[in-house]
């Protein structure tokens, strides 16, 4: 919203700038030699804070793949250990008194 003055019909307000000139002077301010912000130290921060929270997601499921591997392992062992018991009390393998 723009106000005009009465008497000449000029805005107060500054001349309004397109979008892609204030980009383009936010780049320019964010790369200049000594910015306010420190864009480059900013992105490498932000980097590396993306980068650890990769590694560590990566670790965690490396823990668990390892996890559900032993668990895969510890199943087949109780099953090879029911089907022998299962095995061995069937009564067609009992010998009994006849």
């Amino acid at each position: 919203m723009q106000r005009r003055s009465g008497l000449r019909g000029l805005s107060l307000d500054a001349a309004r700038v397109p979008v892609r000139g204030v980009r383009k002077l936010t780049e320019d301010d964010l790369n200049e030699r000594d910015p306010e912000i420190p864009y480059v130290k900013a992105e490498a921060a932000f980097r590396d804070l993306v980068c650890s929270l990769m590694e560590r997601q990566d670790r965690m499921n490396e823990e668990l793949f390892k996890r559900i591997v032993d668990l895969q392992y510890r199943v087949d062992d109780l099953e090879m250990d029911y089907s022998v018991l299962k095995e061995r009390d069937h009564p067609a393998h009992k010998e009994g008194p006849r």
